[in-house]
């Protein structure tokens, strides 16, 4: 072999291994324990062919399908929380934040929280930038963008985010209790 080769195989070597230690250590903690020696390799052969990775379509730490269903979700609670007559706005963009990533965490089964977490910070950054532009003179708004635009991004990122992450926690704790054997 050619110094390349090897150093290119064992490398490959290397990232395997790594992937399968966190394989099973992923796997260990969902089933509550450690993994065994002698099933530490088929379990995270089946929890790699089962879930088809960590990140993609349908990954276990994000997933593609997950993201959209949560962005349509809090895209459509952030228009009706906007379009409430009397607290609307702001204050209604955020409570529909918090009602849609409230409803995904009753809905889901798994834990969804860095799609809904992404999903209302982007809910909440646009929405402060559409707050600024929608009152007053537009180059008002556009001037008052250029000197605070990336604070006012990163506070209703923020906020965004924080209420989506809090919504869908209380949305898994309600299913927990609802989905609970009752003694």
């Amino acid at each position: 072999m050619q110094p390349s080769k090897e150093r290119e195989a064992s490398t490959e070597d290397v990232t395997d291994d790594l992937d399968s230690l966190l394989d099973d250590d992923l796997a260990a903690d969902e089933r509550g324990g450690d993994a065994d020696a002698d099933s530490a390799g088929s379990s995270a052969a089946t929890a790699t062919a089962d879930d088809g990775g960590r990140i993609g379509v349908d990954g276990r730490w994000f997933s593609l399908k997950s993201f959209a269903v949560a962005l349509g979700a809090i895209a459509v609670g952030v228009f009706a929380g906007g379009a409430i007559p009397i607290i609307g706005g702001t204050i209604g963009s955020i409570g529909g934040v918090f009602l849609a990533a409230f409803l995904l965490g009753v809905v889901f089964s798994g834990r969804r929280y860095a799609e809904l977490g992404v999903a209302g910070a982007a809910a909440g950054a646009g929405t402060a930038v559409a707050s600024v532009l929608g009152v007053g003179f537009l180059p008002i708004g556009i001037d008052y963008l250029q000197q605070w635009g990336l604070a006012l991004l990163a506070v209703g990122g923020g906020l965004g985010l924080a209420v989506a992450l809090v919504g869908h926690y209380f949305g898994r704790d309600l299913r927990a209790g609802l989905t609970a054997d009752i003694d």
